[in-house]
């Protein structure tokens, strides 16, 4: 009885070993290294209130914290076909920062980005897109921006946050 349950415990922890490491192989969510990516082109990073989402690069206010569970790479689009998209989500005393990035992982681009419902053209931090007041029904402001032929979102509180967001 001794001897099966040692080959128990020790089959166990091979195959616990195992997954850990083809887990490892296809989605590296380290983020004490603050160093993520997936091999289909997800791409992140967070640290010292630096963001850093499929090449685009986000400072976070003072105070927000990541909410990891909500992070997702290259995840698939289902707005437009063969798209890819990924989202880190921060928090701080109820209040929400979203940040977005729409990408195809093929030779395929975005190649133009146009107001839609009640989305205005603006330009917040130098960056030239469009701006929605309460695209989420939640009274919180949504600019839109196209760069590199992928589409960025910044959801925050205020306009003031999504400036601070939106600054490198």
């Amino acid at each position: 009885m001794k001897k099966i349950l040692m080959v128990f415990a020790v089959m166990l922890a091979i195959c616990l070993t195992v997954s850990a490491v083809s887990a490892d192989d296809s989605w590296s969510f380290n983020f004490s290294s603050s160093e993520s990516s997936n091999s289909d082109g997800g791409e992140m990073s967070f640290e010292n209130g630096k963001l850093k989402l499929q090449g685009f690069e986000f400072t976070i206010p003072d105070g927000f914290e990541q909410n990891e569970s909500a992070t997702k790479l290259a995840e698939d689009a289902t707005d437009v076909e063969d798209a890819k998209f990924s989202v880190c989500q921060f928090n701080k005393d109820g209040k929400d920062i979203f940040v977005k990035v729409f990408f195809f992982n093929d030779d395929n681009e975005f190649t133009s980005l146009k107001p839609v419902d009640n989305e205005v053209e603006k330009t917040m931090a130098g960056i030239d897109g469009v701006y929605d007041a309460n695209k989420y029904d939640d009274n919180t402001p949504t600019f839109r921006f196209l760069e590199d032929g992928k589409i960025v979102e910044v959801n925050a509180p205020d306009d003031d946050t999504l400036n601070s967001v939106l600054k490198h």
